[in-house]
């Protein structure tokens, strides 16, 4: 979390001074998309970085917003020519929406036991697509509406040892529809065709035709007849031969 956040800060200035252009006020603790940009939906959910410290200005680079913003599929036209100021109330922080509490199974963990403050699991570095998840990936941060609560991870664990199902950025919300089943095949990758059965076990080389989790079904180029067989995904770097 520590290194987002100073990667955050090297692209702006937090200023203690006023700012001729009017800044756009926030409470919170986290920027988010909608907070600085004509966005709404899901896209005014998606986490910029950290707020300035209470009663104090920062510049956001209008380019890192646009490269932010279609790297999660919205495409914004802003003037590249000034920065966006955003001030932080020098009051007491809103506190984030929450989760339906008809459904609490959905909702994330609470710090210090305050049903005020909704958490959301958020990367803190970049991942690319088929990245297998780990608790140094990960880190909670305050929700910035509860339609991210309800669509993310409701503990670390239902998301740690998943695979991303697309690339995906630093600080960005984490959502259930992002994960899958970690593939223990890879597409291409060299694997080790076994066919089994009571007093005979037989193997042979291949290459994986597909992705495949865990049980899921494979289809391996037989290396010496190059014949394509249908099998099981069984551990990594192994498949089974369905037996008819």
């Amino acid at each position: 979390m520590i290194r987002f956040i100073i990667a955050f800060i090297a692209l702006f200035v937090v200023a203690p001074i006023a700012v001729a252009q009017t800044a756009k006020s926030i409470n919170g603790e986290w920027i988010s998309l909608g907070d600085v940009a004509p966005v709404t939906g899901d896209a005014a959910a998606i986490l910029i970085g950290p707020a300035p410290p209470p009663g104090q200005t920062l510049a956001i680079d209008p380019a890192f917003l646009v490269s932010v913003a279609k790297k999660s599929g919205v495409i914004l036209a802003l003037p590249l020519d000034q920065p966006i100021w955003v001030t932080r109330s020098a009051g007491n922080a809103r506190a984030a929406n929450v989760a339906n509490p008809a459904r609490p199974a959905n909702q994330a963990p609470l710090i210090g036991g305050d049903p005020e403050e909704a958490q959301v699991l958020i990367l803190i570095r970049d991942v690319p697509r088929g990245h297998r998840l780990s608790e140094a990936d990960l880190d909670w941060a305050p929700a910035s509406n509860a339609r991210a609560v309800r669509n993310g991870p409701a503990d670390m664990a239902l998301a740690v040892g998943m695979e991303s199902k697309r690339s995906l950025k630093a600080g960005q919300p984490l959502q259930s529809s992002d994960l899958k089943t970690a593939s223990v095949i890879k597409k291409g990758d060299p694997v080790k065709l076994v066919y089994a059965k009571p007093g005979l076990r037989l193997t042979v080389d291949g290459l994986a035709q597909n992705d495949a989790g865990k049980g899921e079904a494979v289809r391996v180029l037989n290396s010496y007849s190059k014949r394509t067989i249908e099998a099981v995904a069984y551990a990594d770097g192994e498949a089974r031969v369905m037996q008819r």
